[in-house]
């Protein structure tokens, strides 16, 4: 699945991620919890992805 995002950049949705994270910390359930972390870690690696300035990946 793919997912085109704008207005955002690469450093707003790293901080959405860190977000994701820390809710997943907070909470109790940890159903929600795993979810949390695999949303976080499904865009984490999709910005891992992203080519940097300088070309290189």
């Amino acid at each position: 699945m793919a997912l085109h995002m704008t207005g955002l950049s690469a450093d707003d949705l790293a901080e959405v991620v860190d977000c994701l994270l820390l809710g997943a910390e907070q909470t109790s359930n940890a159903e929600i919890a795993e979810h949390r972390r695999r949303i976080a870690h499904g865009i984490g690696d999709a910005l891992d992805a992203l080519p940097t300035a300088d070309g290189a990946q």
